[in-house]
């Protein structure tokens, strides 16, 4: 099935969008954010969820209150955690107050294009046994019209589970997913890391859930000029170390590719930073059509 026909199916889904926002986001990238999953859309949510990470600054709460008021229709459900906890606990207090079964993930500093959730749940309603879909990311610097490159994401359920045995098969930020399905596998799992996301894929595959990934670009992705740096933290071999522990254990991978996965993340991580920008370019992303 095409894109257009794809967007030629009537969609009455409600469903809720999940989002969590901590006192170092920016409050215009906020802005953009939630603009392009409420205001922006060509198919509007019935729900925002939005978890306050500890503290925020109060043009986080103005930017709440006035995309609001600009979206009645939608109803805005607020959580404030006294104290900030991280990203899985976070989704974890938000997904309890998600109203609706299908859930839509959103970052708070990338923007969603404004047909997505269109797209999503047109394909879900032909494809009822999908409980997991996302699709590609387009990565930018500055000015989303000028990306940098592309995160290829495969689109079947067995290409899925073919690359979560390397890499996360999935763009979090695009996914839409059966919340009582993810609650039933015990949610995102708070001891994993920065690693939340790849680790609920796993127990989803173990579980029998049904993936797909659309072969499009779905959200754009701000990287920043600490993209790299972030890649180069130390902490996250522990992290990788115990995710292939439990990839094994889920008897995904062999002790063997276990072995391989935990040398390449050292590999990479005492990689210079120059070589990982190399990388990057020509064998972990792929070049944006936009450029030459």
């Amino acid at each position: 099935m095409g894109n257009a026909d794809i967007l030629t199916i009537m969609v009455d889904e409600k469903f809720s969008v999940l989002m969590s926002v901590y006192k170092n986001d920016d409050s215009e990238f906020f802005k953009t954010a939630l603009k392009s999953v409420s205001s922006d859309q060509t198919l509007k949510p019935s729900q925002i969820v939005i978890v306050f990470d500890g503290p925020v600054h109060a043009d986080i709460e103005t930017v709440v209150f006035e995309l609001q008021n600009e979206n009645p229709e939608i109803e805005f459900t607020v959580i404030k955690k006294p104290i900030n906890e991280g990203l899985a606990a976070a989704l974890n207090t938000g997904l309890s107050e998600c109203k609706y079964d299908w859930v839509a993930r959103m970052d708070a500093d990338d923007i969603s294009v404004s047909e997505r959730f269109q797209k999503q749940f047109a394909f879900l309603a032909q494809n009822p046994n999908i409980k997991i879909l996302g699709g590609y990311i387009s990565e930018f610097e500055s000015d989303p019209l000028q990306p940098v490159s592309m995160r290829i994401v495969g689109t079947t359920h067995a290409e899925i589970v073919d690359m979560a045995k390397t890499r996360t098969p999935m763009n979090h930020m695009s996914v839409v997913y059966s919340k009582n399905d993810i609650l039933r596998i015990g949610g995102y799992s708070e001891n994993f890391g920065k690693l939340e996301d790849y680790k609920l894929w796993v127990d989803a595959i173990a579980d029998g859930l049904i993936f797909a990934n659309l072969s499009e670009v779905l959200v754009f992705v701000r990287i920043g000029n600490g993209f790299i740096v972030r890649r180069s933290n130390r902490r996250e071999i522990k992290d990788w170390d115990m995710l292939q522990n439990y990839l094994l254990s889920a008897q995904l991978i062999s002790k063997s590719k276990a072995r391989k996965n935990k040398l390449y993340i050292r590999a990479f991580i005492y990689t210079p930073k120059w070589v990982k920008k190399i990388l990057y370019k020509t064998i972990l992303r792929k070049k944006s059509p936009n450029k030459k």
